[in-house]
């Protein structure tokens, strides 16, 4: 019993020092130092991930469905546009999304060559085309993203709209020193940014046999003598001229080490489809891993993808360089 009693009295006085030290920070730190940590300082930009873009696609419309339906709305129909100070128009300017004539269309900007429909309330340019299969539009302001550099695997696109939502929060966060230095805003990921792959990931063939692949016609060696092989280079990670030793030293079996090579590219060919097409069990949490290798005294660099449960590789990307492509793959 005193034993029980002495840790209850143990209990009570870490729960008074407990709730002596949460006082203490409540009162003499200020909750000011929190605001900027590594998940909300402006530094940290680059590596959020953006939402999303909205797709919006063209659809033609009708220029008289619409004046219909804008009479029986209103009840009146839709008046042609009043010239002013004498302007005109090319009549063959026509509207290039519902295709209404010159006389529903606005001398937009001054005669600088952009155009407004007053049925579908379109704004183009003479001679331009706005029938794109779709268009990425910001999805904290509506504003059309703007395709502004080409990379090899993919395109950037970014909402220059001054007044974003997205971009003025992200302005209010950076220090006063940089927003007065010359391109200090630069340094920091403001404006709503969405990479367009263009890379086809679809026209790989997984089960692509590699060149001087043997077959598993043993003529001299057996089975047996494989196994042996691949034990002592891939268990053990001897080299081949190692391996080759240790077979001849252990069990006195004479093979080359180019023989054991063909023997091992064979196995990796056997076991590969089997790898890449196994179905395997994943959850909502994946993992990725990237480091070099060495192939014949080249460095090479290769991308793991495991699950976070399991450590199942689900995916694996090989490449002789770090660039966006190859290590999107083994994601795919």
């Amino acid at each position: 019993m005193d034993i029980i009693l002495y840790l209850l009295q143990l209990i009570q006085y870490q729960q008074k020092q407990i709730c002596w030290l949460l006082n203490f920070i409540c009162r003499y730190i200020p909750l000011k130092q929190w605001a900027f940590d590594d998940s909300h300082s402006p530094k940290y930009q680059n590596f959020k991930v953006d939402k999303l873009p909205v797709i919006k696609t063209f659809i033609k419309q009708d220029w008289q469905f619409l004046f219909e339906y804008y009479q029986w709305k209103y009840g009146r129909p839709l008046k042609p546009v009043q010239r002013r100070n004498g302007k005109t128009i090319p009549k063959d300017t026509v509207c290039p999304l519902c295709g209404a004539p010159h006389h529903f269309i606005y001398d937009n900007n001054g005669s600088n060559g952009q155009f407004q429909c007053k049925v579908c309330g379109q704004t183009f340019r003479s001679g331009e085309l706005v029938t794109t299969p779709s268009r990425l539009i910001c999805p904290h302001c509506g504003n059309t993203l703007v395709a502004k550099k080409d990379r090899k695997f993919f395109r950037i696109h970014k909402c220059i709209n001054p007044k974003c939502p997205y971009y003025l929060h992200n302005l209010s966060k950076v220090d006063s020193k940089d927003l007065k230095a010359d391109f200090g805003k630069n340094k920091y990921k403001l404006h709503y940014i969405y990479r367009e792959f263009t890379v086809d990931f679809f026209t790989m063939d997984l089960n692509s046999l590699p060149q001087n692949a043997s077959s598993l016609k043993f003529s001299r060696h057996n089975a047996h003598v494989m196994f042996l092989c691949l034990t002592l280079h891939i268990n053990l990670g001897l080299s081949l001229r190692k391996t080759s030793q240790a077979l001849k030293d252990l069990y006195n079996i004479s093979i080359s080490h180019h023989q054991i090579a063909n023997y091992c590219k064979t196995a990796a060919v056997c076991i590969k489809p089997f790898v890449d097409n196994y179905g395997y069990k994943t959850g909502s949490v994946f993992t990725a891993y990237e480091t070099y290798i060495k192939v014949r005294g080249i460095k090479a660099y290769i991308w793991f993808i495991m699950d976070a449960a399991s450590r199942s590789i689900i995916g694996y990307q090989v490449s002789d360089n770090r660039s966006v492509g190859p290590s999107s793959l083994p994601c795919v």
